[in-house]
């Protein structure tokens, strides 16, 4: 995962989930926040977009974060 997908990432897991209305049971639709999970989740997410930010503007040159990201990748 890149870090701007990892940031990304985060942000869908702050925006919580839509629940669509089921008239079966007489509930309509509504929005939940997101869970506390969901929020210390983010929040890992963040930190990992935060470093992969820092990582490539201090080291522009660097290929490690590549690396790490995929091992597979040819040196």
């Amino acid at each position: 995962m890149t870090g701007p997908e990892h940031y990304l990432e985060g942000e869908r897991l702050l925006a919580g989930t839509d629940v669509p209305a089921d008239p079966e049971q007489g509930m309509g639709a509504r929005h939940d926040p997101p869970s506390q999970i969901d929020v210390v989740t983010a929040i890992g997410h963040f930190l990992a977009a935060l470093t992969a930010s820092h990582a490539a503007s201090a080291h522009p040159q660097s290929t490690s974060w590549d690396h790490a990201i995929d091992p597979k990748e040819p040196t």
